[in-house]
Parts: structure tokens; C-alpha cells; sequence
């Protein structure tokens, strides 16, 4: 009867330590050498684009290290928490949007002119920033005490920078001033900041393009010559 076979034997308990050990000190180096390339630009564009994805509440610190290539422990040593992030982001998508399109205005002297180029400005700046203007837009409620209070004043200077524009326009008697102002800059601020929602970066037009067609739509309408007719018969 033929002896059966003899088990394998198991590896030394030393080779398999040095194997965890070789595996760990390749994972370190990895994680130093990810870590040495986190800067705040990197570290918010990844936390921005999660949270346009997600959402603020739907994201964790976790799942940001991992899309940096750090450990939860390391992103700790270049933030304070997650709604740093977002309050940071805020912050530079608004005094951004605001000082592109106060050049932009700046440049032009017609009322009806410098509305069209803060248009097209606003449309450009902000989609080229999608991720964090997004944010932006979309959690404002999920920052709390000052750093909610300064946001919203952001906010609010750039509506009021908006409005400027328009009144200009509207005094000039390039808009019709039968409709109040105020509807007229809310109206505005809801189609360029709607378009966050199914601009695709992909798709067929470019940030640029889509300025000049919400420009073209606010200012001059989607009707026809025979739809005017049609609706003032």
C-alpha cells in the first residue's frame, strides 16, 4: 500500500512576516509619496468634485483620502474637518465668478454690452469651475454660524453686482422696464445657475458657446417673428 502523500509544508512564519513587512513598506511609501503631493488646490478639487457627485452629507473624509491616495489620518493633517472644505471652496468659486466678471464688465462702457459680456463671463467662469460652483450653489445649507453668514454675503454681492448690470440696461431703455428688477436679475441667476445641472462637460457645446445661447435666449427671446404675432393677435 503506497504511503500517502506528505502535506506541504507551511511557510516559515519569518517568510510570511517579511512578506506583510515588504508589502507594508511598499503601501508607505506609496501613501509618503501621495502625500507629499497634496497641495489645497488638489485636496478641494477632489473634496468638490465628490461632493457635486454625492453630496456634502452623502460624502465622508474617507472616501476623499481614498480619492486623494491618502490615508484618512494624513488628509487630517492638511484639513480641520469637511466643512472646511466646502467653506474654502465657496469661498474662492464666489470672489472668482465676482472678480472674472467685474473685469469682464469693466471693459465695456454700453449698458447693453457690458450685460452681455457678464453673461457670457458668468456662464465661462462658472463651468470651467463646475465642481466646486456646484458645491457651492448646492450645499450653501450645510455650512453653519459665521462661515454661513459670510457665504451668503458673497453671494449676495455678486447678485448685487447682476443687478447693477441689468439696471443699467433697463435705464438705458435697452430692457423693458415693465418688469420688475428684481425678477428680471432673479430670472437671470436662475437660467445661468440651472444650467449646473445638465451642463455636460462632453457634450456639444463648450462653456463659451452655451454663454453666447443664454445670452441670445435672455435678451432676445425664443419666439419668432410669427410667434410675436401669434401671441399679440
Amino acid at each position: 500500500m503506497a504511503a500517502e502523500p506528505l502535506p506541504a509544508p507551511s511557510p516559515p512564519k519569518f517568510k510570511l512576516l517579511l512578506i506583510t513587512l515588504a508589502t507594508s513598506t511598499v503601501n508607505d511609501t506609496e501613501e509618503r509619496s501621495e502625500a507629499g503631493k497634496l497641495t489645497p488646490e488638489r485636496v478641494l478639487a477632489a473634496a468638490a468634485h465628490l461632493f457635486r457627485i454625492r453630496g456634502y452629507s452623502g460624502t465622508t473624509t474617507r472616501e476623499i483620502a481614498a480619492e486623494l491616495g491618502v490615508t484618512k489620518a494624513t488628509l487630517y493633517h492638511h484639513i480641520g474637518g469637511k466643512e472646511d472644505l466646502l467653506y474654502n471652496m465657496s469661498v474662492a468659486s464666489l470672489e472668482g465668478i465676482f472678480t472674472d466678471v467685474s473685469r469682464a464688465i469693466a471693459m465695456e462702457t454700453d449698458p447693453l454690452e457690458r450685460l452681455v459680456v457678464a453673461i457670457k463671463t458668468h456662464v465661462k467662469r462658472m463651468l470651467t469651475d463646475l465642481d466646486n460652483y456646484a458645491a457651492t450653489v448646492t450645499e450653501l445649507r450645510s455650512l453653519r454660524g459665521e462661515r454661513a453668514k459670510h457665504v451668503q454675503e458673497l453671494r449676495r454681492r455678486y447678485d448685487e453686482l447682476l443687478r447693477t448690470v441689468l439696471r443699467g440696461a433697463v435705464e438705458q431703455g435697452t430692457i423693458r422696464d415693465d418688469i420688475d428688477l428684481k425678477y428680471l436679475t432673479l430670472g437671470l441667476l436662475n437660467m445661468l445657475r440651472g444650467t449646473l445641472f445638465w451642463f455636460n462637460p462632453a457634450g456639444d457645446l463648450s462653456p463659451e458657446e452655451l454663454g453666447d445661447v443664454l445670452a441670445d435666449m435672455y435678451l432676445n427671446g425664443t419666439l419668432t417673428d410669427s410667434g410675436l404675432a401669434a401671441r399679440s393677435a
